[in-house]
């Protein structure tokens, strides 16, 4: 797995609410509830995570499934499922 500096600035840039989450991401990406492919080829993992500042939220990791490794493009908490576009091609 990889977090790049340059995609951890831009998730805390776009994203400040995952300033002090930085672990939930490789947890998300190591261990998540749903996977799915994105339009682009990107892949998106999912994992729901009850005790944050802002209530129970999922993580959206976002990343590009290299031959030797995971490289994050961003991440994002979201509320809703069905905002999430993709198809599912791993879930637990």
């Amino acid at each position: 797995m990889t977090l790049s500096a340059k995609a951890w600035r831009h998730i805390r840039e776009r994203h400040p609410e995952l300033a002090n989450y930085r672990a939930l991401i490789t947890d998300a990406l190591l261990s998540p509830e749903v996977v799915l492919r994105g339009q682009h080829g990107e892949r998106k993992a999912v994992k729901l995570f009850t005790e944050t500042h802002l209530g129970s939220k999922y993580l959206v990791v976002v990343y590009r499934d290299e031959p030797s490794r995971k490289n994050i493009i961003t991440a994002y908490f979201t509320s809703d499922l069905k905002r999430i576009k993709g198809e599912s091609v791993w879930r637990t």
